[in-house]
């Protein structure tokens, strides 16, 4: 368990790189509490492991703070992964941004359980949450349940999931132009997790992280 009280006018932000190997197991819950005028990160990247379990709660009991969750999984094998998610607006006039992309090979498994409450006192409330995965396999998985709860009428708030598979033409397009299958598929998964990957403030940590989802795609 790892707490955070992020007080008032203050900046965090959280990394949490998970490479486990196939046999461990690992439950984990992050909460956090962020006052007003703060803004607080979460990165959770996870390359692997037997059963992940990740519980994130925050609370965001003042105005003007804003709240950044970012997701990265890319898994093979039997991995499973299991992403929980609840974010609190208690107070008017706060931001949060949930965006979670996975890409699932072999019999690997993902899961992605995300809440977001907004309180009737939470006006000006602005609510993004989105889940997106690419499976590589037929026997790959993900099972994705983005919700929101509103009590507030002066708000902007969505969500949404998608899975789906490798673009087969854009595939071909680099088949024909003499690039390897597997040198395509890598440059479709960098491309498709960019955004995650480039929202990573440590520029070391983000050439590690893109160097081992393209190590895993053409492994």
């Amino acid at each position: 368990v790892v707490k955070f009280e992020i007080g008032r006018n203050a900046n965090f932000s959280h990394y949490l790189v998970q490479e486990l190997s196939p046999s461990d197991f690992f439950i984990g819950k992050t909460m956090a509490s962020v006052m007003g005028e703060s803004q607080f990160e979460n990165h959770t990247i996870s390359l692997g492991g037997g059963k992940v379990r990740n519980e994130l709660s925050y609370r965001l009991p003042e105005s003007h703070s804003e709240v950044y969750m970012n997701g990265i999984s890319c898994l093979d094998g039997k991995s499973l992964v299991d992403h929980h998610t609840e974010v609190s607006h208690i107070a008017p006039h706060i931001n949060s941004n949930e965006n979670y992309k996975g890409v699932f090979n072999d019999s690997s498994q993902g899961v992605f359980n995300g809440k977001i409450l907004v309180d009737s006192q939470a006006q000006k409330t602005n609510a993004f949450q989105s889940n997106k995965n690419l499976l590589l396999s037929e026997k790959a998985g993900v099972f994705s349940k983005p919700q929101l709860e509103i009590w507030a009428d002066d708000v902007k708030c969505s969500h949404g999931a998608t899975t789906g598979n490798i673009d087969k033409e854009a595939l071909f397009y680099f088949r024909s132009r003499g690039i390897s299958e597997k040198a395509a598929r890598a440059v479709l998964l960098l491309s498709f997790l960019n955004e995650n990957i480039e929202a990573l403030q440590l520029p070391k940590l983000k050439e590690l992280i893109a160097e081992k989802v393209k190590a895993q795609v053409l492994s």
